[in-house]
């Protein structure tokens, strides 16, 4: 059995297939279909709920890529629990907002939008409550980030911004999600049954699905039922089930494991760094980034949704061996290790050696991810992150590129690494482009003295390092030239950096040399 909590109210739910989805439950076996499904993807936020773990605050997730045993020990809240009937009015503060600004039009993906604004709104309640003073330009990009992995069919994004907008200026009342309530353990006044160290959900009811809750136990697990996937966030591995409809025989649940949820100042080889569990979200990873490497921080804001980022897992980008993950990429240029564990061995590797060919990786049947080490950032080093995708937010990228170096004594950028995903069937380093730009002055590199001489040196330099991927998001051609195109960008903001006090090169210079290729 799985308990929780649904709208505030103790449920038991007997266990379902391993994969069945938490979206799947609400509308087959709980009566509640306010939750839509739009994309099974993660793409749409139709299906977005409300989510509280314990010790945790309270987050949007979508439903349609949770398997429905994760709810265990939780507090989920649907479109169906934002308003209490038994109070007048009967709508919530986001509810009446909604309405108030017609920003309902169709209303198929108005439950996902209003589960959104419910949490954004709890959350800056909270921030508010605590002392924090957030002006309208904070509270723009709040909102950005919170509707980002909300699409609307009906295209009424005027009208539910301004409902958003109102609803934080707190024209419509306080927040109606908290984040304290009665937890599932105090409702049942017992544990969930799951919480044993290797047993499976549901006391062997399926024994497919399992929670260990020690490294000890994981790994066990993962030497006894090698076909069994391992999984956290499951923004990736669900999609196996709702798109290719995929039944696992067996899952590993690795979420419940300590060690793996952690981030420890730490050493290795002889670097000064942080270990970052496998299971460390997005979403706690980003004030690390924030504030050591902020333009990989600006990445994550791009890294999918809110939704996604609040599920999706470091060790998971990794493990899913994708030509397409965002993170690798950005950990490689940044000199990156990563940590392979089994019951009977260790081994640590460079993170650029970890990926041998398209979705083939060095870990072994019996090996789980345990973390991955960052070394801080060294003096004078610094970083440009470019994520090129068709749309800003929640969009795979076509391509990603990560430039990594340090100044000298004069200012001159050295010591280069440069990686690219999207590209190719792996994420790597780009040796030759390194080799470039260590040996040419970066003026003649910029957009304004570029020729087409040092533009052919450029082009050949990524021909020689990728031999790039055709698909629907973009030629090999196209990542071609935009890999080259991406150098003047990087050339020119070293040099606007290297001399603060002469005028930017006007984006028209760039866009003009971008046009003209």
């Amino acid at each position: 059995m799985i308990d929780f909590t649904l709208n505030g109210r103790a449920c038991r739910l007997p266990s379902p297939a391993p994969g069945t989805s938490v979206l799947e439950v609400l509308r087959t076996s709980l009566g509640q279909d306010g939750t839509k499904e739009g994309c099974a993807s993660g793409d749409c936020g139709a299906c977005t709920i409300a989510l509280q773990g314990p010790g945790h605050n309270v987050s949007t997730a979508n439903a349609c890529l949770m398997p429905a045993h994760q709810l265990a020990g939780c507090d989920l809240i649907t479109v169906e629990g934002l308003a209490d009937a038994s109070q007048a009015p009967t709508l919530s503060a986001v509810q009446q907002a909604l309405v108030s600004t017609h920003a309902s039009q169709c209303g198929f993906c108005t439950p996902g939008i209003a589960m959104s604004l419910a949490v954004l709104h709890a959350r800056h309640q909270r921030q508010i409550d605590q002392g924090e003073v957030i002006d309208a330009r904070q509270r723009d990009t709040m909102i950005d980030h919170a509707l980002g992995g909300n699409l609307c069919r009906c295209t009424g994004y005027r009208p539910i911004r301004e409902a958003a907008h109102r609803l934080l200026q707190g024209e419509f009342g306080p927040a109606s999600l908290q984040d304290a309530g009665v937890t599932t353990a105090e409702a049942h006044d017992t544990a969930p049954d799951d919480e044993q160290d290797t047993a499976p959900d549901d006391e062997q009811d399926t024994g497919r699905f399992y929670r260990p809750v020690t490294l000890q136990a994981l790994l066990a697990l993962r030497a006894e039922r090698p076909d069994a996937a391992l999984i956290a966030g499951g923004t990736d591995l669900m999609l196996e089930h709702t798109q290719r409809l995929r039944d696992f025989p067996a899952l590993i649940d690795t979420t419940q494991v300590a060690a793996l949820g952690k981030i420890e100042e730490g050493e290795h080889a002889g670097q000064a760094g942080w270990w970052i569990g496998a299971a460390v979200s997005y979403h706690q990873l980003m004030p690390l980034l924030r504030e050591h490497y902020p333009d990989g921080a600006e990445l994550l804001t791009r890294l999918g949704s809110e939704q996604i980022r609040h599920r999706g897992t470091l060790g998971g980008n990794i493990g899913n061996a994708s030509p397409i993950g965002d993170m690798p990429p950005l950990l490689i240029a940044l000199d990156a290790y990563i940590q392979l564990m089994s019951q009977d061995n260790e081994r640590i590797l460079k993170l650029e050696d970890y990926f041998l060919d398209y979705k083939r990786t060095q870990l072994m049947p019996d090996e789980i991810i345990l973390s991955v080490f960052l070394p801080r950032p060294l003096p004078n080093q610094r970083l440009a992150v470019h994520k090129l995708s068709k749309r800003r937010d929640d969009d795979i990228s076509t391509l990603l590129g990560v430039f990594a170096w340090r100044r000298d004594a004069s200012g001159r950028a050295q010591h280069w690494r440069v990686a690219f995903g999207d590209m190719a069937g792996v994420p790597a380093r780009a040796p030759h482009l390194e080799a470039l730009l260590t040996l040419q002055a970066l003026e003649s590199l910029t957009p304004a003295r570029l020729t087409a001489q040092t533009r052919q040196q450029i082009e050949q330099a990524v021909q020689a390092d990728f031999s790039p991927l055709s698909d629907v998001r973009g030629s090999r051609e196209y990542r071609l030239l935009a890999a080259s195109h991406l150098i003047p960008r990087v050339a020119q903001r070293i040099l606007n950096e290297r001399q603060p006090t002469t005028s930017l090169t006007p984006l028209e210079s760039l866009d003009a040399y971008l046009a003209q290729s």
